[in-house]
């Protein structure tokens, strides 16, 4: 009796494997349901991967702005620059004269 239900065991394994079998899943194992989450993953990465060639195809080759200056370190000419505004600013509220303000303005640029 083991030799003809052996037999039948397979063909009823095969006729379930049959089933799931359709031809509608396109090798993918997913089936059909799941066909649009392809589609969208695919142009998803043609979008990626067109946005990084057109990122690498117009990045200048200038090298990274340099990092700012510590805390409290002043950067070259900020002294002279800050004068100046502060003599300007003096000047406009009319708290020194225009000789005041040009002396000074000549002082600052020679320094």
């Amino acid at each position: 009796m083991g030799d003809v239900a052996a037999p039948e065991r397979r063909q009823k394994v095969g006729d379930v494997l049959m089933m799931w079998d359709d031809d509608y899943d396109m090798g993918l194992g997913m089936g059909m349901g799941w066909g649009w989450l392809w589609v969208i993953l695919i142009l998803i990465g043609i979008g990626l991967l067109v946005y990084v060639a057109i990122r690498l195809s117009t990045s200048t080759n200038a090298s990274p702005p340099a990092a700012p200056p510590a805390a409290g370190t002043p950067t070259p000419g900020a002294e002279v620059s800050s004068a100046r505004r502060i003599l300007e600013e003096r000047y406009a509220r009319g708290e020194i004269d225009t000789d005041e303000f040009n002396e000074r303005m000549r002082a600052l640029n020679g320094a």
